[in-house]
């Protein structure tokens, strides 16, 4: 017997397993093969064969497919790779087309897959189409007199046992039903028999089902005849980069060698020797693992905007810098390039790009728009959290907001996991935050049946900006759908974006770009000029102060509290320490801020071994970025730079114990040929063990850092119109009263809303902040513009005069008159005289409706 019907909790609101657990019971339960058909998506494709291959399975690849107007469904299997980009286009067509019927659309892209199904009516019509069939036997058999069994005998086709798993033991049928009742939003209670799977819809061992079909032997020993056919066991893409106008590799390589000269002239003028020589060795590498098609679209997608971060490890490359993609000189400031690529690394290199906040999703479109069919954003795969399962399964219990409330408010961030669910409540009752709650009937019930459910998942949501370009159609690749507000989605998440070999881009959005363009713009309106291109904040000595001093609220990363305090402590701000801040601010760092601010000020130190000395000499000995622990590979044990990365990138996965004693090996052999004693290698291994959890990379930091220098510098030398940006941006880690208060404590005056002076967004000039029509509450955006466009046209003469043009409705003009802004229409700020006015125009403009209604008549 091989299951060729299995649904793992991809099958979003069915399934009740995670597929690592699915296939460590399928191979305990005996099985050489499995199959996942989860419903209507290839969501834990590369989970899945991962996890097959750690348990010594061979993967059937296939989805289940319904018709989402008739209560027909076929699984799908996949026969080699045609079959595979067959299976893709069809699910997209389930997912795209409001016209989808499985009936119509299988016979046209039938190629390479197997088809099962219990209709008799889709078994004719396929089997009428020349399609691989047969006739799938549900989980129990069927009569000979069934007309399942009459129309496979009839057109002679093969009937195989295909019973649906949706969980793994009998005990899991009441977490499936659970998760029903939630996707249904109603009470388990009240469920109908077809909107659950039946209660046998388990995996059961190969000698249970031999004992449910005995009836009907053949139909067991036909789905290992059948599974012999299927030898397609994943897709194997290689790397999937994006193609830049379909230039072929070498006139790629040559327009990217073209612009990246080009680029390093503008960037340095006459072009110094370091540069020249790291930009050809980086343009070999970039050409030799076939990347410059990459560079140049990345670069293409960049020009949109004119100002943009460039940040992440892409940010070590002087090809980006010279290309505009990056905006720190990684030869002046030592940026370690094999950290984002080297001649060993198999994975692609990953760009992520900030914008401004309120360009991103223009940006975006752009690129969705210009590779039309080609090109589709990554997808997240949302997970039951903690508090958002208990309150989905207190409300199927029926119980109210409030009295959900009262408990998940306390509730830790995380379960405990490996005790008994007894145990578990009981330590879960002690919990401080959760003294003096009540949790008496039918609340164990509820934690434990949500302890269950946390961590399945539970729908696709769009990421936050991850964009993939393919060479052709994407949906040969990946299944596609599109997401609530219309962009198209692939089906995987990022990791399994990675794993099928598809590249990644990153268009992401910043606010304090937003800040910074709108306080430029401030600043030229004031008529003041300032030229960009000669701008170098890092090196001006008012703004290095501000930084010493922690006078940074409002500017970008460097705002908050902790980093504030730091900057205090330290009393430095030039722009390689706020490097190394930016990088070291993290929760779990404290006892290494407080040796580094020691070690800063003079406090002797040592390094563990003479050859970590040039590794870690700017940082004081101490790790501070991501790729210190990639130099310290290489330098104290001899790794190549590709096997420094690999141990990079495995600190950071969850599943990191599983490979990084194998590290430990390789690592202490090295650096023991290499001279360095055994205590000196547990202390060296030590220091990166610790340092794993709390980390930028330093090309990140420094392109954080810059913007953060921006911001530092507009907020020191005009701090009015910086201000007013920040407010009018409407983010950052405070308060808009705690800008004001800010704004106040820098000595500016703050100017009340007015209906003659006010704009949308807050305005700053010399040492004053105008109150935008944005900060005022129940004001909508259609009357804000509206105040402006028809203040545009000719001032207001009175009150009357303004509600007669705007026509706020009564909640709008309540809020301006008290806000303030009609004051200049009641010298004595008499604003309870300005709502009777406009109950007057109210009560005229309800006569004039009236006659109007009359003369009709």
């Amino acid at each position: 017997m091989v299951p060729l019907s299995v649904h793992s909790g991809c099958s979003f609101m069915q399934g009740t397993s995670g597929i690592e657990a699915l296939c460590r019971h399928a191979a305990a339960l005996g099985y050489d093969r499995l199959a996942l058909t989860d419903t209507d998506n290839l969501c834990g494709l590369w989970s899945f064969v991962s996890a097959c291959r750690r348990e010594g399975l061979r993967p059937i690849i296939g989805a289940q497919i319904t018709d989402p107007r008739f209560s027909v469904r076929a699984v799908c299997l996949v026969k080699n790779a045609s079959g595979y980009a067959n299976l893709c286009r069809l699910l997209t067509r389930r997912h795209t087309d409001s016209d989808f019927g499985l009936k119509s659309a299988l016979p046209e892209l039938a190629g390479g897959l197997l088809l099962l199904t219990a209709d008799p009516d889709l078994l004719s019509i396929c089997n009428d189409a020349g399609m691989d069939i047969a006739a799938a036997m549900p989980v129990r058999p069927v009569g000979a007199a069934s007309p399942l069994r009459q129309t496979a005998r009839r057109l002679n086709i093969p009937l195989a046992a295909v019973p649906d798993s949706f969980f793994l033991r009998p005990g899991d049928f009441s977490l499936h039903r659970m998760l029903r009742a939630i996707a249904r939003k109603t009470a388990p209670g009240r469920l109908g028999p077809g909107d659950t799977a039946p209660k046998d819809a388990f995996l059961a061992s190969p000698a249970e089902y031999r004992q449910r079909f005995a009836v009907c032997p053949e139909a067991v020993e036909n789905t290992r005849v059948l599974a012999e056919r299927l030898c397609f066991t994943g897709p194997d893409f290689g790397r999937v980069m994006p193609p830049y106008e379909h230039a072929s590799p070498q006139e790629a390589a040559g327009r990217l060698r073209q612009a990246a000269w080009e680029g390093a002239r503008q960037r340095y003028g006459q072009i110094p020797e370091s540069v020249s020589r790291r930009l050809c060795r980086e343009l070999e590498i970039i050409s030799e693992k076939g990347f410059c098609g990459y560079f140049l679209v990345v670069a293409d997608i960049v020009r949109q905007s004119p100002r943009t971060c460039g940040r992440g490890s892409g940010a070590a490359s002087l090809v980006a810098y010279c290309l505009g993609i990056t905006n720190v000189c990684p030869v002046r400031y030592n940026l370690y390039f094999e950290r984002f690529l080297n001649p060993g690394r198999a994975d692609p290199p990953d760009m992520d790009v900030d914008f401004a906040w309120d360009e991103r999703d223009s940006v975006i479109s752009g690129v969705l728009s210009k590779y039309a069919g080609r090109a589709a954003m990554v997808s997240n795969h949302v997970c039951f959290q903690p508090r958002m399962a208990v309150r989905e399964t207190a409300r199927a219990f029926g119980l109210t907001d409030r009295e959900i409330s009262h408990v998940t408010r306390g509730l830790p961030g995380g379960w405990e996991a490996g005790i008994s669910d007894e145990n578990w409540l009981q330590h879960l009752a002690a919990h401080p935050r959760m003294r003096g709650t009540d949790l008496s009937e039918p609340w164990p019930e509820i934690l434990c049946m949500a302890r269950r459910i946390t961590g399945l998942p539970r729908y696709l949501s769009l990421h936050p900006g991850g964009v993939v370009i393919t060479p052709s159609r994407i949906d040969t690749y990946v299944p596609v759908q599109h997401a609530p507000k219309g962009v198209p989605m692939v089906h995987w998440e990022k990791d399994g974006a990675e794993d099928a070999g598809l590249v990644k881009i990153d268009l992401l959005g910043n606010r304090s770009l937003g800040v910074i363009r709108d306080a430029l713009a401030n600043i030229r309106e004031n008529g003041a000029a300032f030229n960009e291109q000669a701008w170098v904040p890092e090196e001006d000595g008012t703004t290095r102060d501000a930084l010493a001093r922690g006078e940074t609220m409002g500017c970008f990363y460097i705002e908050s509290p902790a980093m504030r305090l730091l900057q205090k402590k330290t009393r430095v701000g030039d722009f390689t320490h706020l490097v190394i801040h930016s990088s070291i601010i993290r929760p779990a760092a404290n006892e290494v801020i407080q040796e580094y601010i020691r070690r800063l000020h003079g406090g002797s130190w040592e390094p563990i071994h003479p050859r970590m000395t040039d590794v870690l000499n700017e940082t004081y000995g101490l790790m501070v970025f991501q790729e210190d622990v990639s130099r310290t590979a290489v330098s104290v044990a001899g790794f190549s730079h590709a096997e420094a990365d690999g141990l990079r990138r495995v600190m950071s996965k969850k599943d990191r114990q599983r490979h990084l004693q194998d590290y430990y090996v390789r690592f202490a052999a090295g650096a023991k040929q290499r001279g360095v004693n055994a205590a000196d290698i547990e202390n060296i291994w030590r220091m990166i063990m610790s340092f794993s959890g709390y980390s930028f990379c330093k090309p990140h930091s420094a392109s954080y850092a810059r913007v953060s220098f921006q911001a530092a510098y507009l907020k020191s030398h005009y701090p009015a119109e910086f201000m007013a940006a920040v407010i009018s941006n409407q983010g950052g880690f405070y308060s808009t009263f705690a800008y004001v208060s800010e704004a106040r404590r820098l000595g500016l005056t703050i100017l009340p809303p007015d209906a003659e002076n006010s704009r949308v967004r807050w305005t700053g000039r010399d040492r004053t902040l105008r109150v935008g029509f944005l900060s005022i509450r129940d004001l909508s955006q259609t009357t804000r513009e509206r105040i402006i466009g028809q203040r545009r046209r000719r001032g207001f003469s009175d009150a009357g005069d303004f509600f007669e043009r705007v026509r706020p409705d009564e909640a709008e003009a309540r809020a301006l008159i008290h806000s303030g802004a009609l004051d200049r229409f009641s010298p004595e700020k008499h604003r309870a005289a300005l709502l009777w006015q406009y109950t007057g125009v109210l009560v005229c403009r309800s006569r004039t409706a009236g006659r109007a209604g009359s003369a009709c008549r």
